[in-house]
């Protein structure tokens, strides 16, 4: 269900409300310098209100519903869209959309699920942060970003310590079973870089651009986001190579272990050889020397205790075992 929230703000003024419509927003739009309007799961009524109330552009508002548009930025006139993706991770990580509009008095957020990093810029906002106070939308925008940028890092966090946990685990029993739980890993890791790299390019465009809307100041902001956009890629980049790292040690082992294996059966099957042979040839119901009397046992006895003996000493001096 579509749910409208706004923010309105001065430097000595500020007001918030609650599932409101986009009419009254557009009022609060020449009362004050700043409103910020919160679209969640919004129609078809509310995306053409938007672009006849806001001037956003149809083309626009047809990417902020589509949720699986790669991060970017398009400017129409005075208004700027950008796509960002921020990071989900409950059962299985994935990323989520959020499609701004920026233009010289009011910022217009629109997303499907709950975005806790939006929280906390209303955090900010309701303490009266100065700096919020005293800029403008373009300000505001970047503060966004920043947030979603940064909430990057507890999971690449949680990445190195499933791959630390993981390497334990492969050291400990390497039998070759953690190599599905690395394969999926380094499935996730390839998959969200591949989602979040378009976006060290849209803040490269937003902080080298002169776009009118964002003033100079703030894209000197952004050009840092940027900078954490590409730490957070390369440490990204640091994890999938781990990953793939592992998973070559994994193999090793594994084939380690089977040769290991294979070694100390060949050495049972040799020392064990002349008994075998002994045994058959004694075996057969022919006659030969010592048939069927006590020497004959003592005789095979002995050929079968002296070879073996003799590989035993042979291939201990050889540190086969």
């Amino acid at each position: 269900m579509v749910r409208v929230q706004v923010i309105a703000y001065a430097p000595t003024e500020f007001l918030e409300e609650a599932d409101v419509t986009i009419g009254r927003c557009r009022e609060l739009v020449e009362k004050f310098s700043v409103t910020w309007v919160n679209v969640v799961d919004p129609d078809s009524r509310t995306l053409e209100e938007l672009e006849t109330l806001f001037a956003c552009h149809p083309l626009a508002l047809e990417d902020a519903q589509n949720q699986d548009l790669a991060p970017k930025v398009d400017v129409y006139e005075d208004v700027v869209f950008i796509v960002a993706r921020t990071i989900v991770w409950a059962e299985e990580i994935d990323t989520d959309q959020l499609s701004l509009f920026v233009a010289k008095k009011f910022l217009i957020t629109i997303h499907d699920k709950v975005f806790p990093q939006l929280e906390d810029v209303r955090i900010r906002l309701r303490k009266k942060n100065p700096k919020l106070l005293k800029s403008g939308p373009d300000f505001l925008a970047y503060t966004i970003l920043d947030l979603l940028v940064d909430s990057y890092f507890p999971h690449l966090d949680r990445f190195q310590s499933l791959l630390d946990q993981l390497e334990e685990e492969i050291i400990a029993h390497p039998s070759g079973h953690g190599i599905a739980s690395l394969h999926e890993l380094r499935t996730d890791i390839v998959r969200l870089r591949n989602s979040l790299r378009p976006q060290r390019d849209m803040f490269a465009v937003l902080g080298r651009l002169e776009i009118p809307v964002f003033r100079k100041e703030t894209r000197t902001y952004l050009r840092d986001v940027q900078d954490h956009m590409i730490s957070a890629l390369d440490s990204l980049d640091v994890n999938r190579e781990i990953a793939a790292s592992l998973m070559e040690v994994q193999a090793t082992l594994a084939s380690n272990q089977v040769n290991e294996v294979i070694k100390a059966l060949t050495v049972v099957f040799t020392i064990t050889l002349p008994i075998a042979i002994v045994s058959s040839a004694f075996g057969m119901n022919v006659a030969f020397f010592g048939f069927n009397t006590p020497e004959g046992l003592y005789l095979a006895l002995a050929m079968m205790a002296v070879p073996t003996l003799a590989l035993w000493a042979w291939m201990r001096r050889k540190g086969w075992f």
